[in-house]
């Protein structure tokens, strides 16, 4: 069985879950996946790809979520505020 990992903003509990889900549940699911990353020795899963990453899930949170918006505190790698 293959399962994804996702994350969300749950608004009630004011918490960002995690967790795996089965893959067929999106079996018949239309997704706008708009991020893609190669993986490989030139492409590596290294800190600076964890972090661009990371940060990039966080303010696609906050483009759906404005109230969380005010607790982002991410920075471009050059300590240069990040913001939507």
């Amino acid at each position: 069985m293959i399962e994804y990992f996702v994350s969300y903003f749950d608004p009630e509990s004011q918490s960002i879950k995690t967790g795996f889900v089965d893959s067929r549940i999106f079996d018949n699911v239309r997704m706008n996946l708009v991020a893609e990353h190669e993986v490989g020795p030139q492409q590596p899963i290294d800190d600076e790809f964890a972090r661009r990453f990371g940060g990039t899930a966080l303010l696609w949170f906050a483009t759906q979520y404005p109230e969380l918006r005010k607790f982002l505190g991410i920075t471009d790698g050059n300590g240069n505020v990040v913001s939507l």
